[in-house]
């Protein structure tokens, strides 16, 4: 058949399976006719859909790619009757991996025989050849007689895929008995989807599971046999369904494999491209996929897919093994995800087929790493992909704003404004790394609290980063340096802590924390508590209790960056420091830091928020792709590397640390935001790590003990837990927001949680939150019981505050005359002559509304004498009189009492219910004017001081507070 002809008559005939006889209506297709259309439907996939144009340069250049590989083997190919190879260099028959790459290369030769364009589409002689290697492996190599030996994945995946795919594009040279043969062996080791050959105890999931629904579907196409294609896409229902341990999509976003390792960025893309693979075939045919819960496939683009990808780059951090692999960095993993979503948004329902497009184009648009983003892809997807970019009425996605704990695989990410913060996490539930096969021999700190920041520096974790940067000194981790020489192939690296999460809150804040002990992963004692708490554009890292007694010298490592170039600035407390490697220097004092990137929108900063001393080191490091897997090349690469680090000595036994990311900010905006930072820790211990930002009215609190413990902002308790757990708070305008969460999964009783100021009402809360108290103080009953460690949010109205315009206590006898309108207390006694202390206050209430549906006045005693006491509220009517001026003798006389209560502790606020007085005075003058005073002698240490207006600490000032 001529070059071109083959396509145009495969798109006639599938005209003529799908329309009937031609000219008139469509009729009943016969069975046959159907497994047909099917065949074809997917040799377009591989080889590119009928009528494509093969003079795009793009199209061109993927034409020569396949054509020029598939020459390659063909030449090299031993054809002779008694060879015992195909080739030479894949002659190793013990070893599984030999088996698929053979069949790997025929298929690369069969791909250029169905591609249209090629010198070879139709070549007689490349098929007769591939048939005949066909023949010789199914005859030496691969049939039903064989066993398996050495990786199952060999023969029940790769090699049937595989063989599933040639039996496609050479179906034509086939004839029935070779079919069948081959069919034979694929039955032998992949005959159940739902199952592992060898280990028919292993019930397949995820993507493997999804990889032998495909070989099935594959394999009834070519076999024409409905029970298998119906076997195919049946075993697919079983990775729709959400999980709640083990492998699988979990339903905050999370998708684990191999039971405990967070994998979206590497099997979880196998499964999307399973998916996005099946649905295309299947959809529209007699084995359609049916069943309901395909919706949440399609939810997961966004929920468990997007958030991990930033500007093209599929985050490592979820690539597991797959970071060992040159071929496999992290913006080609993230194109394969936007080709993905792209197929899978053909069958979508149209709301979810456009932002899939729109998606994968503003991927595209932002991804500035490939010289030429189609080069390598199918021609099928180049022809969708450049039609996407093409289409200028579809506008690309906005930039993502998210803030999200990933619970169910122990990471967190965060989308800012021109940058995205990943993190990742360990724990009894989740593994540190992932060793197999001789992949990721060095991957030991990769899960133990690695910072990845994502911006204009698009090659950052490309580019030889993985086998040049010191593996021991990774950004955020705290380390001693030390893991065995080599992993244990296949072992679950687990933590032996529980408590690893967080909580988030709207797209913009969060806390993330981490209890961690390195015994269980590379057997030292060393261990701590680590916190990151995330503010807009401003990340704060604490770490407590950090200890060792191994002996050896750790270090928690603020950065360790791969410079674009060499010579990139770093310049500490605006000094530059040199620009050369190697450079190595203990700084003390630092407060701040900035490291230039390659761009704009590449640097980053680091504020400390008390001096620190902080090591500086410049490295040139060369490795090899070799050195952190066994099967990659040995060749020499070489990097640049920058690090600031933290230095604990040796054997500490309570290390700590603090500092604050600030991404793309230049040198001079770090150090605006060091003279005059928003950021405050408010605690840094082994019992509660917390944060404050002043700019955002965000506190962010990790609990890390099952005991009752308070932050405190400005002296004054803010949140108060009872047992483990990590919390957010924002306040937004009038609206309180709050995240709790249990980190260790493991609570099936309840957390008490305080926050320390009064709310009007509540406007959201989960479930599984009960809001049991508004004021004088907010408290929340939270039940996590089997959220997995999901964030358990509550929204609510706040009331509006007044601060009291006027505020002054009097005294008796010889200070009667003495105006203490200035101090900070207002003072409560009634004692012998002499000793009486009484307070005033007055509140303008000229900017509320009448009727008000509630007033507190809310007072917070800052000093307390003994406990008991009485105190009293009276209605004053004078509203004149001056905070400067008043003294005992010209005090005010009181009228109605308006209530009485008992004294709280010193720092504990308390509220006075005043809504009729305020109504009242809102409908005479505005003014509302009131007198503390004490209706019993308690003796000498019977005293009250509540804070003024004048007190310090402004939470705790006298307050109106105001529900209209």
């Amino acid at each position: 058949m001529k070059p071109g002809w083959k396509k145009v008559w495969t798109g006639l005939l599938v005209c003529c399976l799908l329309l009937g006889s031609f000219g008139g209506p469509a009729a009943p297709a016969a069975a046959a006719d159907e497994y047909d259309t099917l065949r074809i439907k997917w040799e377009s996939l591989l080889t590119g859909e009928p009528g494509y144009h093969t003079a795009d340069p793009d199209i061109a250049a993927q034409i020569s790619a396949v054509t020029g590989a598939a020459r390659t083997h063909w030449n090299t190919m031993n054809k002779t009757a008694g060879r015992t190879a195909l080739w030479s260099d894949l002659a190793d028959w013990s070893q599984s991996a030999t088996i698929t790459a053979s069949y790997s290369r025929l298929k690369s030769m069969a791909a250029a025989y169905g591609t249209t364009g090629s010198e070879l589409e139709g070549d007689a002689g490349l098929a007769a050849d591939i048939v005949s290697a066909l023949d010789w492996m199914y005859a030496n190599a691969y049939n039903e007689t064989k066993s398996e030996t050495g990786n199952w994945w060999d023969w029940e995946i790769g090699t049937p895929l595989l063989l599933g795919d040639i039996m496609v594009l050479v179906y034509d040279r086939l004839s029935e008995a070779q079919k069948a043969n081959y069919i034979k062996a694929i039955d032998k080791f992949c005959p159940d989807p739902a199952k592992r050959t060898i280990t028919p105890t292993i019930t397949e999931t995820g993507a493997n599971r999804l990889d032998k629904a495909l070989i099935n579907a594959l394999r009834g196409t070519v076999g024409k046999s409905s029970t298998k294609l119906a076997q195919g896409r049946d075993a697919m229902s079983q990775t729709f369904l959400y999980v709640s341990d083990g492998d699988g999509f979990y339903r905050d976003g999370s998708f684990v494999q191999h039971n405990d390792v967070a994998y979206t960025g590497s099997y979880g893309l196998v499964m999307l491209g399973d998916l996005a693979k099946l649905l295309y075939l299947l959809q529209g045919s007699s084995w359609s996929v049916t069943d309901a819960n395909l919706a949440n496939v399609y939810n997961w683009v966004e929920e468990a897919y997007r958030p991990l990808i930033y500007q093209g780059a599929m985050m490592d951090m979820v690539r597991g093994r797959a970071i060992s692999r040159s071929e496999s960095e992290d913006h080609t993993a993230g194109r394969s995800a936007a080709v993905s979503i792209v197929r899978l948004a053909q069958g979508a329902p149209q709301d979810k087929a456009l932002a899939f497009r729109r998606i994968a184009k503003s991927w595209m648009q932002a991804d500035r790493t490939f010289a030429n983003y189609y080069a390598g892809l199918a021609i099928y997807d180049i022809v969708r992909m450049k039609a996407l970019v093409a289409d200028t009425a579809l506008a690309p996605a906005a930039p993502l704003a998210k803030s999200h704990m990933f619970a169910g695989m122990d990471r967190y990410v965060h989308h800012g404004s021109g940058f995205a913060f990943g993190l990742s996490l360990f724990s009894s539930r989740i593994s540190a790394f992932e060793y197999i096969n001789g992949e990721n021999s060095k991957g030991w700190y990769t899960g133990a609290g690695m910072t990845f920041l994502y911006n204009g520096d698009q090659a950052q974790y490309a580019g030889n980063y993985w086998p040049t940067v010191n593996m021991m000194r990774l950004p955020g981790t705290t380390t001693d340096g030390y893991a065995p020489a080599l992993p244990v192939n296949s072992k679950h690296y687990l933590g032996t802590k529980s408590w690893a999460g967080g909580s988030s809150l709207s797209d913009a804040y969060g806390s993330a924390g981490m209890e961690f002990s390195m015994s269980a992963v590379t057997g030292s004692t060393l261990q701590g508590k680590k916190s990151w708490f995330v503010f807009g554009d401003r990340i704060a890292a604490l770490g407590a209790g950090i200890s060792a007694s191994d002996g050896r010298r750790v270090e928690t490592v603020i950065e360790n960056r791969k410079l674009a170039s060499g010579t990139a600035a770093l310049t500490v407390n605006g000094t530059a420091k040199p620009a050369s490697a190697p450079w190595s220097e203990a700084m003390t004092g630092v407060r701040w830091a900035h490291l230039a990137g390659p761009a704009a929108d590449s640097g980053i900063g680091y504020y400390f928020p008390a001096a620190s001393t902080v090591q500086g080191q410049r490295e040139q490091r060369t490795g090899s792709w070799n050195g952190i897997n066994s099967g990659q090349s040995s060749a020499a690469v070489t990097n640049t590397f920058a690090s600031l680090a933290v230095d604990h000595g040796v054997n500490p036994t309570a290390g700590s640390y603090a500092y604050v990311l600030l991404p793309n900010r230049d040198a001079a905006a770090v150090s605006t935001f060091a003279a005059s930072p928003t950021v405050q820790v408010l605690s840094n211990t082994a019992a509660v790590q917390a944060v404050r930002d002043t700019a955002a009215k965000a506190v962010g609190a990790n609990f890390w003990n099952d005991a009752a413990a308070a932050v405190n902002v400005d002296g004054t308790p803010w949140i108060t837990s009872d047992k483990k757990a990590s919390v957010t708070t924002v306040e937004a305008g009038k609206e309180l927001s709050i995240a709790v969460s249990d980190p260790t999964q493991a609570n099936t009783g309840e957390i008490r949680i305080e926050i320390g100021r009064s709310a009007a009402g509540v406007i959201s809360a989960d479930p599984l939150v009960t809001v049991t108290r508004l004021s004088p103080t907010v408290q929340l009953t939270v039940k996590p019981g089997g959220t997995l460690g999901r964030s358990l949010r509550v929204k609510l109205s706040l009331p509006g505050v007044i601060g009291s315009a006027a505020d002054a206590y009097v005294r008796d006898g010889s200070y009667a005359g003495t105006n203490y309108g200035a101090d900070g207390s207002l003072a409560v006694k009634l004692d012998a002559a002499g000793y009486q202390r009484q307070s005033y206050l007055r509140f303008d209430l000229a900017s509320v509304t009448a009727p008000v549906t509630s007033a507190k006045l809310r007072l917070v005693p800052a000093q307390t004498g003994m406990a008991g006491m009485t105190n009293e509220a009276h209605l004053v009517s004078d509203t004149a009189w001056g905070e400067s001026t008043l003294t005992w003798n010209s005090r005010p006389a009181a009228g109605a009492l308006i209530g009485s209560w008992t004294v709280p502790a010193a720092g504990t606020p308390l509220e006075i219910d005043v809504t009729g007085q305020v109504n009242a005075a809102l409908s005479a003058g505005g003014k509302l004017s009131i007198r503390l005073s004490a209706p019993a002698n308690s003796g000498a240490d019977g005293y009250v001081n509540y804070a003024s207006k004048e007190y310090g600490t402004a939470p705790s000032r006298p307050q109106l507070l105001i529900v209209p």
